[in-house]
């Protein structure tokens, strides 16, 4: 019988048997090991394969926003508020009431009592809450369009003449107290009885016979706020189809034998148009960052970036130097991440930073489109503040990596604060330039020859 030593055995199966040998070590140290994340460097830094860079250098701007959607939420804002950083901003309420059943009757004989306007708190503001407001109502003398998207910038045309005031300290978050009951927060405002005279006058005619009618007599209402505080305020969330945002008529019938109360509500639905309209005031009384930004359009600010919603403030963002990644033979992006960190010293007790940002990329014909990566989760895809981090953070892995193979275009990228349309919110955030803690785009990447 024929035996096989050691030094005959086939060099294929020893090399097999030393690399299992090999492989099943690698696997009990990984196994072994309680930090998952440190492995995954320490093979990067052994393969040589994988190179990591956070230092291409990013030009920012801070630029006007543009107008936003204003009538595509639940909720609209109301109130005057100055920002230390971002100077003053009003945001109004223009709003039609729809009529409430076709063919409405209001009895025989309608006798006003009063009308009254009233809105319910969502609970979420900015600002100093304890300031007090001039809140001022005018009625619609044109109507709202019927059709489309309605921007904060919508010009309103109304009567010179106030159909309504009030002082009013907010009080998003604080119950209120009616005879000896309590509520949801809201508040409520008389307004005059010409205007409750003219809902009455139509009570059998064609301006209760159907929706259409009803608005070419009454167009809608305009609540505002007084110029008149220089520091202070705040800005206020309204659920436009809570329960006691309406416009509420009491009368009584003179036809009834005993005089019995009345009320007919006329309500925001979802039908109705209506929108936030929002002014600046040109950012007079902001920092001087954001001044000099404005009266410098394309000169680029790198220390401090300002960002605030209602199509106040966004940034813009550039990679000039990411041809020089693209020069690289082969080049495989396997994660970049945009890191944005917030400037902590201009958070205060009533100017929190923005839940939550977005970004996009710059079109050759200059409007905005989702990067490839938004597309996926919102999970992966990023932009919620990290209070712990105190910061920000966009995966862009797909998006760097088509720009750099020339699928996509090496646009400008835009920066707003997310949901800008429906709150107050505001972030300041440290530039590319700061010596610590900068905005930087993290790149892990491969390169083969």
């Amino acid at each position: 019988m024929k035996t096989t030593s050691l030094t005959s055995f086939p060099r294929s199966l020893f090399s097999i048997s030393i690399l299992v040998i090999l492989l099943s070590g690698s696997l009990l140290t990984i196994q072994s090991c309680t930090e998952p994340e440190a492995i995954g460097l320490e093979l990067i830094d052994d393969q040589a394969l994988f190179k990591r860079t956070d230092t291409l250098s990013l030009v920012t701007f801070i630029e006007r926003g543009d107008s936003v959607p204003g009538n595509r939420d639940f909720q609209n804002l109301l109130g005057l508020m100055h920002d230390p950083q971002f100077g003053k901003t009003r945001a109004s309420i223009v709003a039609e009431f729809r009529l409430p059943a076709n063919n409405l009757s209001l009895g025989e004989r309608p006798v006003l009592d009063s009308l009254v306007l009233s809105f319910h708190y969502t609970g979420e503001y900015s600002g100093v809450i304890e300031t007090f407001q001039t809140l001022k109502v005018y009625e619609l003398k044109e109507s709202l369009p019927q059709t489309g998207v309605l921007y904060s910038n919508h010009p309103v045309v109304v009567f010179p003449t106030p159909v309504g005031q009030r002082l009013l300290r907010p009080a998003p978050r604080d119950s209120t107290l009616i005879d000896t009951l309590m509520y949801a927060p809201h508040f409520f405002m008389r307004l005059s009885d010409a205007l409750g005279q003219k809902i009455i006058d139509a009570n059998g005619t064609e301006h209760f016979q159907n929706v259409q009618n009803f608005l070419e007599y009454f167009k809608g209402l305009k609540v505002t706020v007084e110029d008149n505080f220089t520091e202070g305020g705040a800005i206020f969330n309204i659920n436009m189809f809570g329960q006691f945002t309406t416009l509420r008529l009491h009368y009584h019938d003179d036809a009834d034998t005993a005089r019995t109360p009345r009320v007919q509500h006329f309500r925001i639905s979802e039908f109705a148009q209506r929108l936030t309209r929002t002014e600046h005031f040109n950012f007079a009384g902001s920092n001087p960052v954001v001044t000099s930004s404005l009266l410098n359009p394309g000169v680029p600010s790198d220390s401090l970036l300002f960002l605030k919603s209602l199509g106040g403030l966004q940034n813009r963002i550039r990679l000039p130097y990411l041809k020089n990644l693209a020069a690289l033979p082969n080049v495989m992006v396997n994660q970049a991440k945009l890191i944005l960190p917030v400037d902590e010293s201009f958070i205060t007790e009533n100017f929190g930073a923005a839940n939550f940002l977005h970004l996009y990329q710059v079109t050759e014909e200059g409007k905005f489109q989702f990067l490839l990566d938004s597309r996926l989760d919102t999970e992966y895809f990023g932009g919620k503040f990290n209070a712990a981090a105190n910061q920000y953070e966009f995966n862009i892995t797909m998006h760097l990596q088509e720009v750099l193979r020339g699928a996509n275009p090496n646009n400008d990228l835009i920066l707003i604060i997310s949901g800008g349309a429906s709150s107050s919110q505001r972030v300041v955030l440290r530039g590319p330039g700061r010596a610590s803690r900068p905005m930087r785009l993290q790149i892990l990447y491969s390169s083969f020859r």
